[in-house]
């Protein structure tokens, strides 16, 4: 009996080392497949997303292109027109801003009104925006140049 168990043993030993190595090569060979098959799907999928950027990239390009030659051969009055908006929007929000702080102060109307009349924080967003416009669009202006 003893020779049996050693016999199996021997064999065992023998032929178990080889036999694990394949079996785990052949494991750590199906990940590697599957893990190239993801990284190659994940290439496709981050070609087309680029071709996707650079496509938008050149039709926002075209679009400021049109709108600058549309610019050019537009009358003067309209390109400055055209160009005073923004700032002439930005001045009334201004105006009303400081017409509504003044007449609390004053005491022209109360806080209550205020509050109703802000409708919550809308004018207060609506003028931090328009004034981080004015800075962002200063600050890119400074980067392009």
């Amino acid at each position: 009996m003893l020779s049996i168990v050693g016999s199996v043993l021997g064999l065992v030993t023998s032929v178990g080392p080889g036999m694990f190595n394949k079996w785990m090569d052949s494991k750590q060979d199906a990940r590697d497949k599957a893990h190239e098959l993801t990284m190659q799907a994940q290439l496709a999928a981050d070609k087309r997303d680029e071709a996707i950027i650079t496509s938008i990239g050149e039709q926002n390009v075209a679009v400021q292109q049109t709108a600058q030659a549309e610019m050019q051969n537009a009358s003067q009055w309209t390109v400055n027109y055209a160009a005073s908006v923004r700032p002439t929007i930005t001045y009334c929000v201004f105006v009303l801003f400081l017409l509504l702080h003044l007449a609390v102060f004053m005491g022209w109307i109360s806080a209550e009104q205020y509050t109703v009349l802000m409708a919550g924080g809308a004018l207060d967003g609506i003028f931090s925006t328009v004034i981080m416009f004015w800075f962002g669009a200063r600050l890119t202006s400074k980067w392009t140049k």
